[in-house]
């Protein structure tokens, strides 16, 4: 037998030292018999035990690769938990040079209690779902089997890849209650990651170093050659235990940024054979690693398949930015989105623009490129969505979406042409999340802030009149500009005017909506403006010795968003508002005001948010004027307290009672 020797192996220890192992005992009578949780009695379901092992195997073909094993049991308390019998596993498929992940389920079962004895039932592979998400990415699906009220389900499975760039997020927290979680890793001291705990709860592991050696095979000449690789690796031990369940709360960009979260980048490999390869990266060299990819370079200087159409809509003496406003609306009408996001185009811009549908790069390069031929500064960006969360270490992964940027007057104009009511500087929400990288034609990459900065406003008028018996009439004039404009556009296209006063009227109850009138739902560059008359149901017939409304009438928000007594996790509001109304009212003839609420003025934190509320009586009128700004979207918990309270405020002012005396 012949023996492979590896050089960088050689001043290794021989001695194996036993590696950690997933331990965990067996089902018991007393959880199944546990009613609802001893620490969170709402809870619907709980974790009993949550771990996962990475470790590291060595083959020929691809050297090191990484392997997860990982083992959950979940008790079910109520109906509503039932849905964790059906678990999801996605996995990666779009490597280049390297084998699809993979995920193998084992030894799954469901326990329940059955005349006072355990039974199981395991999962076959009838219960077993495999399913595409996109080019890139797999998932399969389990339904475990007997489900019910009470029931335990185990879950063992495997995640195999060959890839070392990136190891598995391990997530200590759940939407439900963690009895105990644990991560161990065993990692080639050759091969470095960058560790990054996300969550306000601190983990300090349990670190030292282990002794590992492994047959390898090879073949030469049709014969099989065997080598003994002896190497240290570096384990860590991860423990947490009651972890709390992550509840949703309102005003929250994307709850997995701030679940108890470990996530493993590759920094280095460091072979004693080899030179030193660091792989710290920056955003600007990620973003130019995709510029500079062979395949988006291609696509990005194709040419020769829309200038005819451009000469047909396009004259010299049409000026520049109205140049601009029609590319956009070229492209946003002529190019269909497929939902699909990306930074690489999935059809080819060619493609895409001939047969009229495309993923996110397909359109918006698209626009690049139109908009670089007629002269103009323009330029992709890569952002990450929303929904793909914030980056811990820059990464290809960070990046999952591509908008354009017009250089315009000094000022970066950002577009996304897969919305049909979106405009400039004015993204898909989905968009709104932070920052992203502008790539420049000398292939260079520079931060753009995403977020918007500019208020976006809410103005009211009203008009009414408070007759005897209570009842009222009037008109509201509204006027909504920016990302309020491109909200309520969002609502009200696909409807008719009935159906979109049908919900108005449901939305505020006992009020009857007539003359209604929008302007300019398709004048992107101008506010929306909304009129309308309202009254009440009420028999006009009558009179009353005291009439009490609240001082925005039926416009009244009655409910605090933030209800609970503490918060971990930030407040996003999405973009900064105003919220303005200019009210009067009209006493009836033969009554007096009896009582109004006090005026109000409170700012938080250098104007952060702002409320002023004043009311004032003159003759047979009340006026009442009130702005509500939220000058800042983006609030750490910490100031949680303070905007709860600013919002208490705000509600009483509006739930506080006006009442008018019969002379």
């Amino acid at each position: 037998m012949k023996y492979l020797f590896i050089l960088l192996f050689f001043l290794f220890q021989k001695n194996a030292i036993q590696s950690q192992n997933l331990n965990f005992d067996k089902v018991s009578k007393a959880e199944l018999e546990q009613k609802y949780h001893p620490k969170d009695s709402t809870a619907a379901a709980a974790i009993l035990y949550n771990g996962a092992k990475t470790y590291f195997k060595y083959s020929n073909k691809v050297g090191f690769y990484p392997i997860t094993d990982y083992f959950i049991r979940i008790k079910i308390y109520k109906k509503e938990g039932l849905e964790w019998g059906n678990f999801v596993v996605p996995y990666y498929v779009g490597w280049d040079n390297l084998n699809a992940d993979s995920v193998e389920f084992k030894d799954c079962y469901t326990y329940n209690l059955e005349n006072n004895k355990i039974e199981k039932n395991k999962l076959e592979n009838e219960g077993l779902i495999k399913e595409t998400i996109n080019k890139y990415w797999k998932k399969k699906s389990i339904v475990m089997p007997n489900v019910k009220e009470g029931s335990i389900i185990e879950i063992k499975y495997t995640v195999t890849s060959e890839s070392v760039s990136k190891l598995r997020d391990f997530y200590f927290q759940y939407d439900i209650p963690v009895n105990y979680s644990t991560y161990i890793s065993e990692i080639p001291e050759m091969i470095l990651y960058q560790s990054i705990l996300r969550g306000y709860t601190k983990i300090t592991p349990t670190q030292k170093k282990v002794s590992k050696s492994e047959n390898v095979e090879s073949r030469e000449n049709n014969m099989s050659n065997y080598a003994i690789i002896n190497y240290k690796s570096n384990l860590s031990i991860f423990e947490l235990y009651d972890v709390p369940a992550q509840r949703a709360d309102n005003f929250v960009d994307n709850p997995d940024n701030y679940r108890i979260t470990l996530s493993q980048e590759l920094q280095a490999l460091r072979f004693p054979d080899r030179e030193p390869k660091e792989y710290s990266t920056t955003w600007d060299d990620v973003a130019k690693s995709i510029y500079q990819n062979e395949t988006f370079k291609k696509e990005i200087n194709t040419r020769g398949y829309f200038e005819s159409s451009l000469k047909n809509s396009i004259h010299d003496s049409v000026s520049r930015l109205n140049k601009l406003g029609i590319v956009f609306n070229h492209i946003k009408n002529t190019i269909k989105w497929d939902g699909t996001y990306g930074y690489f185009p999935n059809y080819g811009v060619k493609e895409a623009y001939q047969n009229r549908i495309g993923n996110v790069a397909d359109i918006n390069l698209n626009l690049v490129i139109f908009l670089r031929y007629l002269g103009f500064d323009a330029s992709p960006v890569l952002i990450s969505t929303r929904e793909n969360g914030t980056t811990v270490f820059p990464s290809l992964d960070g990046f999952n979406y591509l908008i354009a940027s017009v250089r315009v007057n000094e000022k970066n104009i950002l577009l996304d042409a897969t919305d049909a009511n979106s405009y400039y500087n004015i993204l898909p929400i989905r968009c709104l999340n932070g920052s992203g990288r502008i790539l420049n034609r000398l292939e260079q990459s520079e931060e753009v802030i995403v977020n918007p900065t500019n208020l976006s406003k809410s103005i009211t008028f009203i008009q009414a009149d408070i007759l005897p018996n209570g009842s009222m009439k009037g008109k509201v004039r509204n006027s909504k500009s920016d990302y309020l404009a491109y909200l309520f556009r969002n609502n009200f296209s696909g409807l008719n005017q009935d159906m979109y006063l049908e919900k108005l009227e449901q939305k505020y109850s006992g009020i009857l909506i007539s003359d209604y009138n929008v302007e300019n739902s398709t004048k992107y560059d101008q506010n929306i403006m909304e009129t309308y008359s309202f009254s009440n149901e009420n028999d006009e017939s009558g009179t009353t010795d005291f009439i009490s409304f609240n001082p925005f009438l039926f416009l009244t928000d009655k409910i605090n968003p933030f209800k609970q007594e503490k918060r971990t996790m930030p407040i996003d509001f999405k973009f900064p508002t105003q919220e303005k109304y200019m009210i009067t009212i009209n006493i009836p003839e033969g009554y007096k005001v009896e009582s109004i609420p006090k005026p109000a003025t409170v700012a938080l934190h250098e104007n952060a948010i702002s409320l002023s509320f004043k009311i004032t009586v003159d003759q047979n009128k009340i006026n009442i004027a009130s702005v509500f700004d939220i000058n800042k979207s983006f609030f750490d918990p910490s100031y949680y307290e303070d905007v709860k309270n600013i919002f208490k405020i705000y509600i009483e002012k509006q739930t506080e009672s006006i009442i008018l005396k019969k002379i």
